[in-house]
């Protein structure tokens, strides 16, 4: 991934963060020489994300995906969020030299490694569980697999197989317009939040506004 200095993040907190309120991961692998995505949600057991800690997750038996982690295969998985149009006329700089063109803002997590595929039932089945917790841990009244009866599970397990990510390499991209002066970015900030239906446009402006040096007089 191209990444401009100004616009590299390497806050492991941050981007474990980022993949956790953001799990559907987009898995390109190469199938037979020809590249295939598919998107599946993925979890962290260890809590965080680091060079050498696995990600899981799970597919469909009849997803022939899964056999790129039979044969120990690379793949790339992307995981993306907040994003954001950027229109010239958010800078207040625009008014006085013109010198500025329309951008996007966003943030995506990279990560390479190398996929395994798991077949074990009891590895499956706690696989389904991680991920089952984690989604129904904002409910009320979360749902819990051992909720479905005992033979419908086996029955599920039967036909899905899981996957595990060794991570290898770990790239992170937050453009956020760090390279505008702050006054600028404070611009962009109102025009996003005049966007109160969107809540991608809310939370991009709660991301620059992170960057803080927001005050008029100071130049990024």
């Amino acid at each position: 991934m191209y990444i401009p200095s100004h616009f590299l993040e390497t806050d492991l907190k941050k981007i474990s963060q980022f993949i956790k309120t953001h799990p559907l991961g987009l898995m390109v692998a190469n199938v037979d020489g020809e590249l295939v995505g598919n998107h599946l949600p993925f979890m962290m057991p260890s809590g965080d994300v680091d060079v050498g800690s696995k990600l899981i997750a799970h597919t469909a038996k009849a997803n022939p995906i899964w056999e790129v982690g039979e044969k120990k295969q690379k793949v790339l998985l992307v995981f993306s969020g907040y994003e954001a149009y950027i229109s010239p006329s958010s800078y207040p700089t625009k008014k006085e030299t013109h010198k500025v063109v329309p951008t996007y803002n966003y943030l995506s997590v990279h990560i390479n490694g190398t996929l395994s595929a798991i077949q074990d039932e009891k590895d499956k089945h706690q696989i389904v569980k991680i991920l089952t917790e984690k989604m129904e841990s904002s409910r009320k009244d979360p749902w819990a697999v051992s909720d479905a009866p005992k033979d419908y599970i086996e029955t599920m397990l039967a036909n899905i197989v899981g996957v595990e990510l060794l991570v290898e390499k770990i790239e992170a991209k937050w453009k956020i317009s760090q390279n505008r002066p702050a006054r600028d970015r404070q611009g962009v900030i109102d025009d996003l939040r005049e966007n109160v239906e969107d809540s991608n446009s809310l939370e991009m402006a709660r991301e620059i506004e992170a960057l803080g040096g927001l005050k008029p007089d100071h130049q990024s």
